[in-house]
């Protein structure tokens, strides 16, 4: 175990303390003092010290360090600081913590104002770069939470009920479910049922369930209630059944005998439909005989049109091919000309070439430098290359001209050979279309005489007849059958229809009522069945709870096996037998809150041994009014006790 004992503190200008040094021993130590004399500051100077803090936790920022003159401002241009030897498994270890003022001279002024306060911190005396540095350096000696609770009795009792509970948890160790399961047969049951469930998600589904069934048994009285009020009354459903039968033999006795007129009506409606049939198959043989007629009688003229249609048609044809061969005749005739023109042209442009004769322009032979005459030799030589150019130049242009008529000529020929293939082509054709309107002519004259077909149908035997067949079908036809009564057999079973359908209706009330019946009788079963699931659901939360009470004790026997004389609860009884979870520290049964000073105090000091031992580490602890307790409890830490007396200055006994 980590041992921390404070040695020695010093205090300059502190919370109204000018200077003090204390110095304490391993055990107990002793400091008296009147009221306001500096006991708390004493507290205060090793909390600040260690965390920047005074011992109510608040921060420097928050309580005024500084030492205030008779008017109650604070004098400046003092040290302010706490420096502390502590020793630690016993090795010393010199803290201090500097309240530093910040003065500067701003440009322009003789006299040093005061801009801010800094804190500077220091390790056996080495000055420390940053406060970072020193809280690392003191948490590796006493981390700040450990400190709140293994050096101020009353820490632990001051904190909310759960996180007592959660501490202790952590003190005392987990007691797994498996730990409890053994102690009873149930709690191995509730286990299986968990399926890897905790029991606190467990108790929301087993709360879920039973709010579904406590919702369902609402409703099913009014359920219950409404099929009750829907069910239809009972009727003598023997006479019913017996009375429809009755009726229904009566119905279909009168069905027989109407089936027995109708089938007279249905034979007389099967003979017209026959004779119909007849008559129709006798126009078509009509008219299929009139067809043969008409097409044997225009044979004759029909061939001859033929020969006239395909003739006319080849006519225009060749018309056709007769235009679009004139239309390229006139083709080549204007292409033709534009070539002589082209001919003529080039002919003219060529004795033109050829008539050109060289002449020297002015200034031709004058030096283009100092413009003076040149040599007679130069002007020799110059005129032969001028001379010679130009007939090179005259000659090319020649040559060109030649050769494009040349090419001219040939095209010329080729599309003046081309025309007298048209011109050929068009006599052909005239010479053809002329023998085609000569044999159209020819098959004109030739058409025989057209025949008198309406006569020729009209005298035909095989029209006569079937064109008497068919008379003779429709006089049979118009032949009306003596016309059958069955009026009052419709009438008769109309009414029996109507009587058959109300018996139907009142004898599907007995459904209706059955299912009413069964209807309520499967929400009785549902209420039965949800009364028992909910007493299921009901029997394991009380396993859960007892399970939980049972898991709870087994704590509380690990927990309170930690401590001397305090021991601790986690279920508070109600006024009306219920229990209340919750964490409550007692002596001798007594809760915290009634305890007398003396025993809150051993209280926080049990409590802090326990801390100490779990934690592996202990500090000094300082005890406040120390006067008002005769005797604590041995502690494993240093105890500093702070204590009311007359004394005007702060003094101290070991």
């Amino acid at each position: 175990m980590r041992t921390i004992k404070l040695e020695c503190l010093t205090l300059n200008n502190f919370k109204g303390i000018r200077y003090l040094t204390l110095d304490f021993t391993n055990a107990e130590t002793w400091i008296y003092g009147e009221n306001g004399t500096g006991k708390t500051t004493v507290c205060d100077a090793f909390s600040w010290l260690l965390f920047g803090k005074d011992s109510k936790g608040r921060s420097d920022s928050n309580f005024n360090i500084k030492t205030l003159d008779e008017n109650g401002k604070p004098i400046l241009k003092i040290e302010h600081y706490v420096s502390g030897l502590l020793s630690v498994d016993g090795k010393s270890v010199k803290l201090q913590r500097r309240y530093v003022e910040k003065w500067v001279k701003p440009r322009g002024t003789t006299e040093e104002t005061l801009k801010n306060h800094q804190t500077e911190f220091y390790v056996n005396d080495v000055k420390l770069a940053t406060k970072q540095e020193y809280d690392s350096t003191v948490a590796s000696i006493l981390p700040e939470d450990v400190s709140r609770m293994i050096t101020n009795p009353f820490y632990f009792t001051s904190l909310n009920p759960e996180i007592q509970k959660s501490m202790l948890l952590d003190m005392a160790g987990d007691v797994t479910d498996e730990d409890v399961a053994g102690l009873k047969p149930e709690y191995v049951e509730l286990l299986a049922q968990l399926s890897g469930k905790s029991l606190a998600q467990y108790s929301k589904e087993i709360a879920s369930r039973k709010k579904a069934i406590k919702d369902e048994l609402l409703v099913i009285p009014s359920n219950i209630e409404t099929a009750n009020r829907l069910k239809p009354e009972e009727e003598d459903w023997v006479a019913l059944d017996d009375e429809l039968a009755e009726k229904k033999e009566r119905k279909a006795e009168l069905e027989a005998t109407l089936s027995d007129k109708s089938k007279l009506v249905e034979k007389e409606y099967e003979r017209k439909n026959n004779i119909q049939k007849a008559i129709g198959e006798k126009r078509l043989s009509l008219t299929n005989r009139e067809n043969k007629l008409r097409a044997e009688a225009d044979k004759g003229r029909n061939e001859v049109s033929l020969k006239i249609r395909d003739l006319e048609y080849n006519l225009k044809l060749q018309e056709g091919n007769l235009e679009r061969k004139r239309n390229e005749i006139s083709s080549y005739d204007e292409k033709i000309q534009r070539m002589n023109t082209e001919l003529d042209t080039l002919r003219g442009q060529y004795r033109k070439i050829s008539q050109e004769q060289l002449t020297y322009p002015d200034g031709a032979f004058v030096c283009p430098t100092c413009h003076r005459q040149l040599e007679a030799d130069d002007i020799a030589a110059k005129q032969h290359e001028m001379e010679a150019n130009f007939n090179q130049n005259k000659s090319a242009r020649l040559q060109a001209n030649s050769a494009k008529g040349k090419g001219i000529k040939a095209t010329l020929k080729e599309t003046q050979t081309k025309r007298e293939n048209a011109l050929a082509n068009v006599a052909e054709l005239e010479a053809y279309i002329e023998q085609i309107k000569s044999e159209i002519n020819k098959q004109k004259e030739n058409m025989p005489e057209s025949v008198d077909v309406r006569k020729l149908i009209e005298s035909d035997a095989d029209c006569i007849a079937i064109r008497n067949e068919i008379a003779e079908l429709e006089n049979q036809l118009s032949m009306e059958a003596k016309p059958v009564d069955t009026t009052d057999l419709k009438d008769g079973i109309k009414v029996l229809d109507s009587a058959i359908s109300e018996l139907v209706k009142r004898l599907a009330k007995r459904e209706a009522i059955e299912r009413a019946e069964k209807e309520i009788a499967t929400l009785e079963e549902r209420r039965i069945a949800n009364n028992q699931a909910l007493a299921d659901l009901e029997k394991t939360e009380f396993v859960m709870i007892d399970f939980q009470k049972a898991k709870d004790n087994e704590l509380m026997k690990r927990i309170n096996g930690m401590f001397q004389i305090v021991s601790f609860s986690f279920v508070n009884e109600q006024l009306n037998g219920g229990e209340k979870l919750t964490c409550v520290c007692t002596i001798d049964g007594v809760p915290y809150p009634d305890l007398n000073d003396a025993k809150k105090l051993n209280a926080g000091l049990d409590i802090i041994n326990a801390m100490c031992k779990v934690k592996g580490i202990s500090a000094p602890i300082f005890i406040d009014n120390r006067e008002r307790v005769n005797e604590i409890i041995p502690t494993i830490s240093q105890i500093i006790n702070l204590v009311v007396s007359h004394d005007k200055e702060l003094t101290i006994k070991q």
